[in-house]
């Protein structure tokens, strides 16, 4: 099996450096899946690398996942569990050859495919090359990334680790897509829709067997990632993992590290904090930063406290048995309203902790609830709508009475409620809120359910985590008398032979145009592509995707970018 997977990797590769000029973008996207998604459980290993109060604590509430080489360590783990307190109806085994306990760099990466069917991607791994980076030179303003291949190492044990994705999709029951690339878990952080971030490690564990343009692409056309942002190596020297440094809390938090004054990566911590504080993340809007301080443990070594597990409503953080470990959880706390904080310590290093020793396996047929929060001032000056895309994966339908607006002005002990109705576009929702004086702070949530028994609410810690807005007459600006704005029209409407959709772009980004009859049913996806900053056109002669005149009647442009996005309507005419 082994043989074969590499064989089938080696092809594609050698395709991918034929196929660049003309690959897909055409084609719906994969999602790859955020760590803050529901989740059915945590991968681990036996022999364990967690504490034993963290393994009862995994399976208290979840689904717990061993992997165990025999029938013997099976009956290890569940001896050694029991006397741990663990739920034994909430572990499921799982026989596979392990050679690490770092799951999180070799496990699943969860990915949901253009057809809705979430599965593993699985991409190549073969252990940690330690390379330079930061500030070698204390007298250098000039960081050194190293550029050599990541050379295979048969025979010391990694392949073990490598062939247990292949063994997880088929007893899970889901497909595997095989990556032809690297894809360490520890060096890769998403949003959920299409952002990742990485340390420039990532690419240089992939050269030369695939360059930038060949990375981005893979991303791209498996993994839905059209922005992959990459950081400059933090560490002085070590294996560069991005989650010692920064973890994503949700689509519009970083927590990035903070070390003492004096400490070697000092300056580069900080210009990693500056590097994410000058992004946008997937609404358009920058960054929130939060900093977490990691005092040293021992000598320069500091308490990696990013290196965290978000698992559904709880987050799971490594101590380390100093005082900064209180103020660590308590960050935590303040950054995640709602959420269960909770410490473990155990035998954590500065380069690896609870995150790297632990994985998510999400729910494959989850609800999710997908809103881009009001926040700030937002004007109101009639009744306010708040849209949403609620998706359940199992496909078992949405329960009407159940999708709800949960809304509140500030220091009211009772929620409104507010009933969602369908809208334009499958699974999406809209519900008013009616508008209330100038000034006044609103706090609000969703809520969803569907006939699989699946119940979900955004924030998913609501009612404890909330949103919150203010109210006003007027309207704000948003963009500078520089920036270039966002524009979308369609002209001529109505039309016999061919209207022009015009998009004016503020900035390089993924623009995907499709085509809605008033059912709601896509007729038509324009174009799919990066376009640069300015004036585009786009000519649809009104027929369907295969090329068959649509009848007359008014149709829905809907208009989606990286952070941006538009609905028109428009009229053919016979």
């Amino acid at each position: 099996m082994n043989l074969m997977k590499s064989l089938i990797r080696w092809m594609a590769t050698v395709a991918l450096a034929f196929l660049l000029p003309v690959l897909s973008t055409g084609q719906d996207s994969y999602r790859f899946v955020a760590e803050w998604e529901p989740a059915a459980g945590t991968l681990i290993r036996w022999p364990l690398g967690i504490p034993g109060d963290l393994v009862a604590e995994l399976a208290s509430d979840d689904t717990l996942f061993v992997l165990v080489e025999s029938w013997y360590e099976r009956d290890q783990a569940i001896a050694t569990f029991n006397s741990y307190g663990v739920n034994p109806d909430h572990c499921r085994f799982i026989f596979a050859q392990t050679y690490s306990h770092w799951t999180r760099d070799w496990g699943p990466h969860f990915v949901f495919g253009p057809d809705g069917i979430c599965g593993i991607a699985d991409p190549i791994f073969n252990g940690y090359p330690w390379v330079p980076g930061c500030f070698t030179d204390p007298g250098s303003t000039t960081r050194v990334q190293h550029l050599s291949p990541h050379e295979y190492s048969p025979g010391k044990g990694w392949e073990e680790d490598d062939a247990v994705n292949d063994i997880l999709a088929d007893s899970l029951g889901c497909p595997l897509h095989t990556l032809p690339v690297y894809l360490t878990g520890g060096n890769v952080m998403t949003d959920g829709h299409f952002i990742a971030v990485s340390t420039q490690q990532m690419l240089d564990e992939n050269f030369p067997i695939c360059n930038e343009e060949c990375f981005s692409a893979v991303m791209k056309d498996s993994m839905g990632i059209s922005d992959h942002v990459i950081v400059d190596n933090p560490e002085i020297y070590g294996i560069q993992h991005i989650d010692c440094y920064a973890k994503m809390l949700d689509e519009e938090t970083i927590l990035v590290k903070q070390v003492p004054e004096g400490h070697p990566e000092y300056d580069c911590v900080e210009d990693l904090a500056s590097h994410l504080a000058g992004l946008n993340g997937c609404y358009g809007r920058p960054y929130r930063i939060v900093r977490i301080f990691c005092d040293n443990y021992e000598g320069d070594k500091s308490a990696a406290y990013t290196n965290s597990l978000i698992l559904n409503r709880k987050v799971l953080v490594p101590l380390f048995g100093i005082p900064a470990d209180q103020a660590a959880l308590e960050t935590y706390e303040e950054a995640m309203p709602g959420y269960e904080v909770l410490g473990f310590a155990g035998s954590w290093y500065y380069y690896d902790a609870l995150h790297c020793r632990t994985m998510g396996i999400f729910d494959r047929k989850m609800l999710r609830i997908w809103h881009k929060p009001l926040r700030g001032e937002v004007q109101c000056t009639g009744d306010l709508e708040i849209t949403a895309l609620i998706d359940d994966r199992s496909e078992a339908g949405l329960i009407p009475d159940e999708l709800l607006l949960h809304w509140r002005p500030e220091g009211q002990a009772v929620w409104n409620l507010s009933t969602m109705a369908p809208v334009l576009g499958v699974d999406s929702l809209a519900a008013t809120l009616p508008c209330q004086l100038p000034g006044t702070i609103i706090e609000y949530w969703l809520s969803a359910s569907d006939s699989s028994g699946r119940h979900e609410r955004l924030p998913r810690t609501a009612p404890e985590g909330f949103f919150r807005f203010t109210m006003t007459d007027t309207i704000s600006s948003r963009h500078s008398s520089n920036d270039f704005p966002f524009t979308a029209s369609a002209a001529p409407s109505p039309f016999r032979n061919h209207t022009v959709i015009t998009v004016g772009l503020p900035r390089k980004q993924w623009i995907c145009a499709e085509i809605f009859g008033m059912s709601g049913i896509r007729q038509r996806k324009l174009c799919d592509t990066k376009l640069n900053t300015g004036i585009h056109k786009i000519r649809w002669d009104g027929s369907d995707d295969c090329g068959n005149p649509l009848p007359a009647g008014i149709y829905v442009i809907r208009i989606t970018g990286d952070r941006t996005g538009a609905t028109l309507k428009c009229a053919i005419q016979r």
